[in-house]
C-alpha cells in the first residue's frame, strides 16, 4: 500500500487525527489476507470513534488495498481503466435504439400534495435577444434560432424539440411568460430555479429574466445563483477555440462579484442553507488561487453586512476523492457530466458521443451507493439529453430515454438526499427547466406534452409511476345498497398480528364468509377463539405446510370455492423489517382500517372490477420491481396461455406485500395453476425469483393480460 500520507488529505481536517492513527492502520494493512478478516479488524477499528467522515475514507482505502491484494494472491491481471477510448465497446447500433421514448400527458396539477424534498431546476435565461447576441450571431439571436433548425441526424432521432403550444416559442423578457413558468412549477412540486449567472469581471449578460422574476413582490417562489463561470466560444459553429467573453479572475474580481450580486442574494426569496445564502460554482476548476477567492467572497459578505455564505461547487461523482475542497460549504454534480463511461457507450457512426439513458440510470445506482461524500452533497439527474441544436459535430446524444428511467433517477437522488441530508436541506436539482438544444427540459413539448414535469412531480411526492394510480375520495357514509358475496382470506402464521387483524375486522361494515389457513392444530385452535367477536357468516380454517408463504395457503384453499363469491380479500399476518413496520400498519388502515375506508375501496371495485390494493408505501416504493422473477413469470404465463410479450416489464403493477381487494373471476387464471408450482421451490424463499415470488407478481399481470382494470388506490 502507498504510505496514507501520500494520500492528499491536506485538503481536509482530518489530517491530524489521519497522522494518530497511522501506525495502527499500518498494523491492521499487515493482517489484511481474507474478507472476514478485513471486516473483523475494520469493526475493531470503528471502536475507536474515529470522526464518521474519516472512517468513510479510511475504510476505502482499505477496501482498495484488500482488493488489489486479493488479485495479487490469485494472480490475476487487472486490466488498466482507458480513459478517452473512442472505441465503442457495445455492437448496437444507435440506428435501432430511438433516442426518445415517450408518451403525451396533459398537465397535472400536485399542488396538494407535500414533500420533505425541495426540488430546484436550472434556468436558462437566454430566450431573449440582447445586444452581444445580435453582434455575434446575428439580429434577433436566441435559443430558440438553434432549435427550430435543428433535424434529426439519424433514424430514430428525436428532433427538432418543439415547445409546447401552451408556451410556444416564448421570450423572457416578458413578464407574462415568466409567471407563467413559476405558476407550473410550484404546481408540481418545485422549490426554486437555479438562474446560471453569467458574469464577467463586472460584465454581466442575460440578467432580465432575473429581474423580472423578482419584479412581483407578491410572489413567494424561490431562487439561487449558479455562476456560469466559463468562457464563451463559437461552440456552436465547432470553433471552440474562438473566445467571444472571457473570464479574467482578477484580484478586484474577487471582492465585486459579491458586491454585485449583494440585490440578490439579499432578496427575501433567495434560496438559504443554515441561513446563509446558496452560491453555487459550475467550474472550479477554472478558477486560479480558487481557495483564496472563495476567503474574499467570505470576508467581503461580512464586510457588506451579508453575512455568512453558503458557497457549493460542482463536483464529479467519478473523479470525486481527487478534488474535493476544503474551502467550500457543499457540493453538487451536474448530470449528465461525469456519469457517461464506457459501459453505457453505444456505436454510432455520426457521433462518438452516444450512450444508452436507460444502462446509465441502472449504473447510477450501484455508484450512489458506493459513494462516500465527506461534505454535504446535492444529487442531480437529467432527462434526454442531445446537444445536436447546439453541435454541428461530434454531439453528445442519450439514447433509450424513457420516463421510467428518469423517475427512476429521481428517485435514487431522493433515496441518496434522505439518506445523507437533514431535512433543511434535502434539495436536489434537475438539468434542466429549458435547455431546449441540449435536449432536456421540463417545460411541456409539442409531442409529449407534460410527461417528463408530471414524472418528477410523481417522483418527489412518492406517487407511483403508474397509469393505474387513482385517489379516491372518502365516502361519508357506509353504503347500505352493497349485496355482492363476499369471501376474507386470511394465512395465519403469527397469532399477535391476527389479533390486531381481529380488532380492526370487528367493524367490517358488510357480510363475509371467513376463510383461514394456518400451520398447526394447536394454532387452530387459538384462531377460532380469537375470531369468536367477529361477525362473519361462516368459518373455515384448513391447516397447510408453511409452503409458499401466503401464496401457497391462498390458492390451495381459495380454488375450489372462488367461484362462489363475487369478490375476494386477501390478507396474511405480514411481519417485515424494524423500518417496514410502518408499511403493515399502513396496508391494513387502508384495507380494512374503518367502515368507511372498506365502503369507499368496495364502492370503487363495484363500479370498475379487477383487482385493487393500496398504492405502495413511501418506505417500498423503490423496492417494488421485476427482481429476479421474470423467467418464472414467463414460464406461468405460458402454462396459463397468456402472452408474456403484451407485458410491460419496464413498469407493471402488483400488491406488494400481497394483500387486496379482488374480483374472483379476475384471478381464474392462478386458481388455476397446478400445485407443483408452490410445491417445488418453497424452501428457497429467503430467496428472489421463486414460483411464489412470481405469482405475487402475477396477480396483476394476469388481471390486466385478462382484460380486468388493477388499481392502485389512495384514499383522500
Amino acid at each position: 500500500m502507498n504510505d496514507l500520507n501520500s494520500y492528499k488529505a491536506t485538503t481536509y481536517d482530518f489530517k491530524k487525527k489521519i497522522e494518530e492513527q497511522s501506525n495502527y492502520i499500518n498494523e491492521l494493512e499487515q493482517s489484511i489476507m481474507h474478507e472476514k478478516e478485513l471486516y473483523n479488524q475494520m469493526e475493531e477499528f470503528y471502536k475507536n470513534k474515529i470522526d464518521f467522515m474519516e472512517q468513510r475514507r479510511i475504510k476505502n482505502r482499505i477496501k482498495n488495498v484488500f482488493k488489489k491484494q486479493k488479485n495479487k494472491d490469485e494472480k490475476q491481471v487487472v486490466e488498466p481503466v482507458v480513459k478517452n477510448d473512442n472505441k465503442p465497446i457495445k455492437k448496437e447500433i444507435v440506428e435501432n435504439m430511438p433516442t426518445y421514448n415517450s408518451w403525451y400527458e396533459d398537465n397535472q396539477d400536485f399542488s396538494s400534495y407535500k414533500s420533505d424534498i425541495k426540488p430546484i431546476a436550472f434556468y436558462l435565461p437566454q430566450f431573449h435577444t440582447f445586444k452581444e447576441n445580435d453582434e455575434w450571431w446575428g439580429k434577433g439571436f436566441t435559443e430558440w434560432t438553434n432549435t427550430k433548425k435543428s433535424k434529426p441526424r439519424f433514424e430514430g432521432h428525436y428532433q427538432p424539440r418543439e415547445p409546447h403550444d401552451d408556451f410556444g416559442y416564448y421570450f423572457l423578457d416578458n413578464e407574462d411568460t415568466i409567471k407563467k413558468q413559476v405558476k407550473l412549477a410550484k404546481e408540481h412540486g418545485l422549490y426554486g430555479f437555479a438562474f446560471y449567472y453569467y458574469w464577467f469581471s463586472g460584465k454581466t449578460l442575460m440578467t432580465k429574466p432575473i429581474d423580472l422574476f423578482l419584479k412581483d413582490k407578491k410572489e413567494t417562489f424561490k431562487f439561487c445563483l449558479c455562476w456560469a463561470n466559463e468562457n464563451w466560444t463559437r461552440r456552436w459553429d465547432g470553433l471552440d477555440k474562438e473566445v467571444l467573453i472571457k473570464q479574467d479572475y482578477t484580484e478586484e474580481d474577487k471582492y465585486n462579484f459579491i458586491k454585485d450580486i449583494k440585490e440578490y442574494i439579499t432578496n427575501d426569496r433567495y434560496i438559504k442553507v443554515d441561513d446563509k445564502p446558496l452560491i453555487m460554482v459550475y467550474n472550479p476548476d477554472e478558477i486560479p488561487d480558487y481557495e483564496n477567492m472563495i476567503e474574499v467572497w467570505r470576508q467581503t459578505a461580512r464586510d457588506l453586512g451579508i453575512g455568512e455564505l453558503y458557497i457549493v461547487q460542482k463536483q464529479c461523482i467519478g473523479n470525486y476523492e481527487d478534488k474535493c475542497t476544503k474551502c467550500v460549504d457543499g457540493e453538487f454534480d451536474f448530470a449528465p457530466t461525469g456519469f457517461a463511461h464506457e459501459g453505457c457507450r453505444i456505436e454510432c457512426k455520426y457521433t462518438s458521443k452516444a450512450y444508452d439513458y436507460k444502462q446509465l440510470v441502472d449504473d447510477i445506482d450501484h455508484m450512489y451507493k458506493e459513494f462516500n461524500p465527506y461534505k454535504d452533497f446535492y444529487f442531480s439527474s437529467t432527462m434526454g439529453w442531445d446537444n445536436a441544436a447546439r453541435r454541428k459535430k461530434d454531439y453528445k446524444v442519450y439514447c433509450n430515454y424513457n420516463p421510467y428511467s428518469f423517475y427512476k433517477w429521481i428517485r435514487y437522488t431522493i433515496r441518496e438526499t434522505r439518506r445523507r441530508l437533514p431535512k433543511d436541506k434535502r434539495f436536489i436539482f434537475i438539468n434542466a427547466w429549458n435547455e431546449w438544444a441540449e435536449g432536456t427540459y421540463l417545460e411541456p413539448d409539442k409531442k409529449f406534452g407534460y410527461t417528463n414535469i408530471n414524472t418528477l412531480s410523481k417522483a418527489v411526492f412518492d406517487i407511483p409511476m403508474s397509469s393505474n394510480y387513482v385517489e379516491l375520495k372518502r365516502l361519508n357514509k357506509v353504503d347500505q345498497s352493497f349485496n355482492k358475496k363476499l369471501a376474507i382470506q386470511i394465512h395465519v402464521y403469527y397469532l399477535d398480528v391476527y389479533k390486531k387483524m381481529v380488532e380492526l375486522l370487528k367493524d367490517y361494515p358488510y357480510e363475509y364468509d371467513l376463510y383461514i389457513t394456518t400451520t398447526d392444530v394447536d394454532k387452530k385452535k387459538e384462531i377460532l377463539n380469537i375470531s369468536k367477536s367477529l361477525k362473519y357468516n361462516k368459518i373455515k380454517i384448513d391447516i397447510f405446510e408453511n409452503k409458499g408463504r401466503d401464496i401457497y395457503p391462498f390458492i390451495k384453499q381459495m380454488k375450489k370455492v372462488y367461484k362462489k363469491y363475487d369478490y375476494i380479500l386477501k390478507l396474511h399476518t405480514k411481519k417485515t423489517e424494524a423500518y417496514n413496520k410502518e408499511w403493515f400498519k399502513y396496508l391494513m388502515n387502508n384495507l380494512i382500517g374503518n367502515s368507511l375506508v372498506v365502503s369507499t375501496v368496495l364502492d370503487y371495485l363495484n363500479k370498475n372490477g379487477g383487482i385493487v390494493f393500496p398504492t405502495y408505501h413511501k418506505n417500498i416504493i423503490d423496492m417494488v420491481c421485476l427482481g429476479g422473477n421474470r423467467p418464472k413469470i414467463e414460464e406461468l404465463l405460458k402454462q396459463m396461455n397468456l402472452d408474456s410479450s403484451k407485458v410491460n416489464f419496464d413498469s407493471f403493477d402488483f400488491p406488494a406485500g400481497s394483500m387486496f381487494y379482488a374480483e374472483s373471476k379476475a384471478l381464474k387464471s392462478i386458481f388455476e395453476l397446478d400445485d407443483k408450482y408452490m410445491e417445488e421451490d418453497y424452501d428457497n424463499l429467503a430467496n428472489d425469483g421463486t414460483y411464489a415470488h412470481a405469482i405475487e407478481r402475477l396477480f396483476g399481470i394476469v388481471s390486466s393480460l385478462e382484460n380486468f382494470k388493477v388499481s392502485l388506490y389512495k384514499i383522500k
